[in-house]
């Protein structure tokens, strides 16, 4: 790669911030002169040739050896159709290990023949130009887009003809409640409201062992994604829609962010311990049978519940909507039960066998892989067929979740995203643990610190 083009991280960030309109980054790639040009892609059209290709996947920490049974499957199968074929394959453990073989393959041309990305990952990865877009050809080598549960399909790409993700698996967000305490409370049905949640919490609350809610204000994700589905609900936004301009100190994003960290400091209806959870901990809480109530949660935790003390005694369902202080959702607020989350696979612009990368995707995404993946590693189908082949895929607490995946919103399809996710965890982070000392915080110390955050986000855009 020539000195002068040199495709620094910081020059990555920069371009990729840009948002999905980084004309400029394809540029830099080809000016790198690398000897590994992309391979032009039949479109899944032409017989793929033989040969052995690399794909690199999310680890999945909490079914390692289920993850190891599943992939053996998958090369099982692939083997079986594509005689003379195989495939080799790696994992990452962390976003920073996903960012940095983004960042390393698309700058020296040479990578995986197909990566795994996270929804909010996809992003970045099409502002780098690096990866395939998905045809209307190869699509219906797939079974077409109608195949797949719609609103994963909202972050394949920026437009639905700039698609280069294809939906792996699902990881929609639902309510969760243990039936037990709710009983012994006296409460009939989960909340509709926030105003009706605090409600329940404080009827659950003992303010010794037993609370209403749990949250994870030190995790790396929650605080964005609980502050994202507040504003969502409210009816405002994070960033403006052109992706230019951050809107995490606006009222609405001010208010958001102390509604949550108000479950510890105002209405006591979670534990101040809670200020140095992370997701594993909330979820740890929850499964201990001492917390009523889990906003937002994933599949993830079904296996972590289903060892604990509240086994048998949880269930899935749609959580409040209305905000706080009010009755109805507002003009321009969304029913979001949260964000369209999941894991996409795209194929390397620089891949030698495109077509041949297509055919494990194929296989990847065929019914009966999709319904082993559920089996073996708790994650939710995205192609549409395994629900009615596999019935039990939309079992309880399976059916509280898939119809939370039909009420998924998309984030903004911005490379930036990925700093706002940053920069607003540690901002809220540093509240929490505020609290977590003194059981309080300010209003304005609250608004300085997403300033700051804001001014941040600013910067890297």
């Amino acid at each position: 790669m020539s000195a002068n083009v040199r495709l620094t991280r910081r020059r990555f960030l920069e371009v990729a911030g840009a948002g999905t309109l980084a004309a400029g980054f394809p540029a830099i790639l080809t000016a790198c002169g690398n000897s590994s040009s992309p391979q032009p892609s039949s479109g899944g059209q032409a017989k793929a040739q033989p040969g052995t290709l690399s794909i690199f996947i999310s680890k999945d920490t909490a079914h390692p050896q289920q993850q190891q049974q599943l992939m053996d499957l998958i090369k099982q199968r692939f083997e079986q159709a594509n005689p003379g074929s195989t495939f080799t394959w790696d994992t990452y453990a962390s976003a920073a290990e996903e960012q940095t073989k983004l960042e390393t393959s698309a700058a020296a041309g040479e990578g995986p023949d197909i990566f795994e990305f996270g929804s909010t990952v996809v992003p970045t990865a099409y502002a780098s130009g690096s990866f395939e877009r998905i045809t209307d050809s190869m699509w219906s080598q797939l079974g077409g887009k109608s195949a797949f549960f719609q609103p994963q399909l909202t972050m394949s790409g920026p437009s639905p003809d700039k698609l280069i993700g294809v939906p792996w698996s699902g990881n929609p967000f639902a309510f969760v409640y243990n039936k037990e305490l709710f009983a012994a409370a006296g409460i009939k049905e989960p909340p509709k409201t926030w105003d009706d949640f605090i409600a329940a919490g404080r009827e659950i609350t003992n303010g010794r062992d037993v609370w209403g809610t749990a949250m994870a204000p030190a995790d790396g994700f929650d605080p964005w994604h609980k502050i994202w589905l507040f504003v969502t609900q409210m009816g405002g936004k994070l960033m403006d829609d052109s992706g230019k301009k951050g809107l995490l100190d606006s009222d609405m994003s001010v208010e958001a962010s102390a509604f949550w960290l108000d479950w510890m400091a105002k209405y006591k209806i979670a534990s101040t311990q809670n200020a140095t959870f992370t997701g594993a901990n909330e979820q740890k809480a929850m499964a201990g049978g001492k917390v009523g109530m889990q906003v937002m949660t994933g599949p993830g935790g079904i296996p972590t519940y289903d060892q604990g003390a509240i086994a048998g005694k949880y269930a899935f369902a749609i959580g409040p909507t209305v905000p706080p202080g009010m009755k109805a959702i507002p003009k321009g607020g969304k029913a979001a039960q949260g964000f369209v989350s999941g894991q996409y696979l795209t194929i390397f612009k620089y891949s030698k066998n495109p077509d041949l990368a297509l055919q494990l995707i194929k296989v990847m995404t065929s019914p009966d892989i999709q319904f082993q993946l559920f089996k073996l590693r708790a994650q939710q189908p995205v192609v549409l067929e395994t629900f009615t082949k596999y019935p039990e895929a939309k079992a309880a607490p399976w059916d509280a979740l898939y119809d939370a995946e039909l009420k998924s919103y998309p984030t903004p399809f911005f490379g930036s995203w990925l700093q706002l996710e940053v920069v607003l965890g540690k901002a809220i982070n540093k509240m929490a643990q505020q609290i977590g000392v003194t059981g309080s915080y300010s209003k304005d110390e609250l608004k300085a610190a997403l300033t700051q955050a804001n001014q941040q986000l600013q910067a890297s855009i």
